[in-house]
């Protein structure tokens, strides 16, 4: 791994072509939730991208060639902008037939096209879609499929063998899905996919290894994701620059033939967080990760759709290193996920028997398989360890937190000022407004608010409510916008960082916060100071050698 860090020439940056942006107005959109042209631009400026391929919302809920030609004439004007029609077969006089429709694509200069069969109701394995899929590969146009518009995976590869001419795009591939999609990656060499969802743990790292670097595309979703997010997870890769450098522009710019922005843009305003973040660069400042997981040394797997490669210890202390990060709370995933407490805490122990940082544990407590009784014993003996100051319960035990069953837990917590990550089970906050209410002395971090504004907005009415009640962030929507909105309505003080790694890699979760639209004393507050703050009426549990490392921070 150091080979590959000095492989990167830390301190260079990308030239970055977003593959993916969509504008227009949207189903059940949150009013906060940007969705304009000027709101993408003035992101792209903001995160330094150089130019970008742009596709229109109405383009599928409306007039397909109406809407494809308003979205040619709004782009008008800016010429690191291309446009991305949608298109489907001309058999019923909704779309052009192919050799019209190619003529008019090179007219408007639109270098790429989407497909929506599932949501514009049409067949792509029918034969009547032969004639313009075979048009657009013989004339080098690539095809842009979101990956929920096939039924099935085995359909994409149907696709996929079918018309073995068409360079393919597979746009949203979430880290879920990385057991179809890496074996098609193999298998088909006109299959491309960009990475704003994926987000798959030492995912660019990996693909790369297997010699799979002309496939990987950038691509942000903006303004519905956080165009920072996305080229965190680029700018942090621990591959050549000469890799990187394709990832983040070169292989769309090959794909479309040479048609791409002329110059390149650079914020010359950002300021040091983002400045070491585009360059690959630790951030400086002690960053603190409030929600983490962690599987045995030499795991890539936790079961279940969850695909973690290099999930171990060893391999997750390096990457926390490489950003900045030096403290933060481990959990279990057998233990959460796999509803295998008493697997899951020893596991945790395990990791932090390894690290050099200032981590400590989150341990979870099973009032479903073992009896109050039981309980009473094992609950002082899970925290005789001093390193465990946190606690998780989880959604598979199927009880609510404010069940009775988990009331022993809580008060032993409450006697000791422990804090708690909530992962909801119910979709309102209930559970959290009982818990915070009756056990005053414990802080409650509710997980993934970041999710979409209208969970935000659930979360700032409980913080509003409770004071030892927090917001932490991670989710992979990393929906551009709502970082800012949580700090306006509910305060900077209440904002935690969290990755969820390795489920997730950290790098767009944390490239979330660095770039969004705060002052950079809010950032730092959000990235380390608060969850501090949070693990403050606990430290004194944490063995020396972890309280100093605090101690030291607090001094700088």
């Amino acid at each position: 791994m150091n080979q590959a860090v000095n492989m990167t020439r830390l301190g260079e940056t990308s030239k970055f072509f977003d593959a993916f942006v969509q504008i227009g107005p949207r189903r059940l959109k949150h009013p906060a939730h940007s969705w304009r042209l000027e709101d993408v631009l003035a992101e792209m400026e903001y995160c330094s991208i150089s130019g970008a391929l742009v596709a229109s919302t109405m383009s599928v809920e409306y007039d397909l060639m109406h809407a494809n030609r308003e979205l040619s004439e709004s782009l008008q004007g800016h010429r690191n902008l291309f446009a991305i029609w949608n298109v489907m077969p001309h058999h019923t006089r909704e779309c052009l037939e192919p050799e019209s429709l190619l003529r008019m694509l090179r007219e408007a200069q639109v270098p790429a096209v989407t497909i929506h069969p599932r949501s514009n109701g049409w067949d792509a394995l029918g034969h009547h879609a032969e004639e313009l899929f075979e048009a657009l590969g013989k004339a080098g146009v690539p095809v842009m499929v979101p990956a929920t518009e096939f039924s099935s995976w085995q359909e994409c590869a149907t696709f996929l063998e079918r018309y073995p001419a068409l360079q393919v795009i597979l746009l949203g591939v979430r880290w879920g899905e990385q057991r179809y999609l890496l074996p098609l990656l193999e298998q088909h060499r006109n299959l491309h996919f960009t990475l704003e969802s994926y987000q798959a743990n030492y995912g660019i790292e990996e693909l790369v290894e297997e010699g799979l670097e002309e496939r990987l595309i950038f691509a942000s979703h903006a303004p519905m994701m956080a165009i920072g997010a996305a080229r965190a997870y680029v700018d942090y890769a621990e591959v050549p620059m000469s890799v990187r450098r394709k990832i983040a522009g070169g292989n769309l710019f090959r794909l479309l033939q040479g048609l791409g922005p002329s110059g390149e843009v650079d914020n010359g305003d950002e300021d040091e967080l983002m400045a070491a973040a585009r360059r690959g660069l630790p951030l400086p400042l002690p960053v603190v990760d409030m929600h983490m997981h962690i599987l045995e040394e030499g795991m890539n797997g936790g079961g279940g759709i969850s695909r973690m490669f290099r999930g171990g210890p060893r391999d997750t202390f390096h990457l926390l290193k490489r950003l900045g990060c030096e403290a933060g709370g481990f959990m279990s995933w057998n233990g959460t996920v796999g509803a295998d407490s008493a697997g899951g805490n020893p596991c945790v122990a395990r990791a932090l028997d390894v690290s050099t940082g200032a981590f400590w544990g989150l341990a979870t407590v099973d009032p479903v398989h073992y009896s109050q009784e039981e309980l009473a014993v094992m609950i002082p003996e899970i925290y005789a360890d001093r390193r465990f100051i946190g606690m998780k319960p989880y959604v598979t035990y199927g009880v609510e937190y404010d069940d009775p069953a988990y009331d022993i837990w809580w008060r032993y917590g409450n006697e000791r000022s422990f804090y708690a990550g909530i992962h909801r089970v119910r979709d309102d906050f209930r559970e959290v407004e009982n818990l915070a209410r009756k056990y005053p002395n414990v802080r409650w971090v509710i997980y993934h608010c970041g999710s979409n504004f209208q969970v935000a907005d659930g979360a700032i009415a409980c913080m509003k409510e409770f004071s030892n009640v927090y917001a932490e962030l991670t989710l992979t929507s990393v929906t551009s916008g709502v970082v800012e909105y949580l700090v306006e309505h509910a305060g900077a003080d209440r904002i935690l960082y969290g990755s969820d790694l390795p489920m997730r890699d950290p790098r767009p979760q944390l490239g979330w916060v660095v770039f969004s639209r705060l002052p950079v004393s809010v950032k730092r507050q959000i990235l380390s100071s608060n969850a501090r703050r949070v693990i403050a009426p606990c430290l004194q549990y944490l063995p020396a050698e972890v309280r100093s490392r605090f101690s030291r921070w607090e001094e700088q």
